[in-house]
């Protein structure tokens, strides 16, 4: 992990644990069932109460498989580091909530759609909107969509193995993002 990454989860991390002297509080983890169908992307999300309608995340995902598909191989690595709020209009972990986030993502995708790679980096703020139904007194199942913004730095390659560096730079994105079928368990 490189040490803007650790950076920013430290980070994260503080903010979080700065909110434990706060009243009525309650954590939660969650897993989004959506990002293993994702290349088996491994991820896991963190949320602490702040008061009735406010509560913190942070959210990591990783992803570090290859898989062969009619010889070429195919992947799409990423290790993804974000840290949000999410506003709740009827109380935290039940209805709808509106949220806003900062991301980062290290990532090397090939072989998807086209035998190119593209590999780097990227920063944004991202918005995301969703639904949490209470299953249980603990359990949640959470619906979810999103949009991210912002830049990154990537090169190019012909192929996803020892392929020639084709081009490279930065550029803007907007991109859907936060496609999420949570299962929540709060405590």
């Amino acid at each position: 992990m490189n040490t803007k990454a650790k950076a920013f989860l430290t980070g994260a991390t503080v903010i979080m644990l700065c909110s434990t002297t706060m009243h009525a509080q309650k954590w939660s983890i969650a897993t989004n069932l959506l990002d293993y169908l994702n290349f088996l992307t491994i991820n896991a999300e963190a949320g602490v109460t702040l008061e009735r309608h406010w509560s913190l995340t942070a959210e990591a995902r990783y992803n570090p498989f290859n898989f062969k598909a009619c010889r070429e191989p195919v992947h799409n690595k990423k290790l993804t580091l974000s840290a949000g709020t999410r506003y709740w209009p009827f109380f935290v972990y039940s209805g709808f909530y509106y949220g806003g986030k900062i991301q980062w993502m290290q990532f090397n995708t090939g072989g998807l759609f086209s035998p190119r790679t593209r590999e780097g980096n990227a920063v944004g703020i991202g918005f995301n909107f969703g639904y949490s139904l209470m299953l249980t007194e603990h359990l949640n199942i959470e619906f979810g969509i999103g949009l991210w913004f912002g830049g990154m730095n990537y090169t190019e390659y012909s192929s996803p193995v020892c392929g020639r560096k084709i081009e490279s730079g930065r550029k803007a994105f907007i991109a859907p993002d936060d496609f999420q079928i949570n299962l929540l368990y709060y405590f």
